[in-house]
C-alpha cells in the first residue's frame, strides 16, 4: 500500500511538472507602444514571472522578477537603479487574465500581425478603484498576447520568438548604485 501511494504521489508530481511548464511562457517580442499620438518602439523578453521591458532608445529598461518579488528600473547611462516591492500592477499585461480582471467576453478570433488570436473585451478595476474596459488579441499558440488596448493605449507584440533567453537577462547588472535621492512614484501607480 505505501509503495503504491509513493508511485501514484510520484506520477502526480510529474505530470504537474509537466502541465506548469507547458504553460511557463518563455517569450522574446518586439514591442509597440502607442499612448495618444505617442508611439515608442520596445522589446520584451518573458520567462516564467520574470519579464525584462525596454522601452525604445531610452537608457532605461525595466526588470520585474516575480521570484524575488522585486522590481528594478535601471538607467545605464547614470548606472544606477531603483528597487521597490513588486505588486501586481507592475506586471506587464502578458498573461490571459488581466489584473484587476472583473469580466472577459469573449469577441471570436482575428489576426494581428500574422498570428491567430481569440479576442476578448475584458473589464478590470485599476488600484485606485477606476473600471477601464481593455481589449485583449491572445494568442494560444504562444500562451502570450499579441496586443492588448484601452481606450488610448495600446500595446502590440510583434516578431514573437518562443525560448533561448538566458537567465542573466533578468539579473541586475553589476556595478550599478541604487539610487535614493527620489521617491520612486512612477511605480507606486501615482
Amino acid at each position: 500500500m505505501k509503495r503504491s501511494m509513493v508511485v501514484l504521489a510520484s506520477v502526480l508530481f510529474f505530470l504537474l511538472t509537466v502541465v506548469a511548464g507547458a504553460y511557463a511562457v518563455e517569450i522574446t517580442a518586439d514591442m509597440i507602444t502607442k499612448e495618444g499620438k505617442v508611439t515608442r518602439n520596445g522589446k520584451i523578453y518573458a520567462k516564467g514571472n520574470k519579464y525584462r521591458v525596454e522601452r525604445g532608445s531610452t537608457p532605461m529598461y525595466q526588470i520585474i522578477r516575480g521570484d524575488k518579488n522585486k522590481f528594478w528600473q535601471i538607467n545605464n547611462a547614470e548606472r544606477t537603479y531603483i528597487e521597490a516591492a513588486l505588486t501586481p500592477d507592475m506586471k506587464p499585461n502578458v498573461e490571459e487574465k488581466l489584473y484587476g480582471e472583473t469580466a472577459r467576453k469573449p469577441l471570436g478570433t482575428e489576426t494581428i500581425n500574422g498570428y491567430s488570436a481569440k479576442k476578448f473585451q475584458v473589464t478590470v478595476k485599476g488600484s485606485k478603484g477606476k473600471t477601464e474596459t481593455i481589449t485583449q488579441w491572445f494568442s494560444t499558440e504562444y500562451n502570450f498576447p499579441v496586443k492588448v488596448a484601452g481606450e488610448k493605449w495600446s500595446v502590440e507584440y510583434k516578431n514573437i520568438k518562443k525560448g533561448g533567453i538566458p537567465d542573466s537577462t533578468f539579473d541586475l547588472p553589476k556595478g550599478l548604485t541604487l539610487d535614493t535621492t527620489e521617491a520612486p512614484d512612477v511605480l507606486s501607480g501615482h
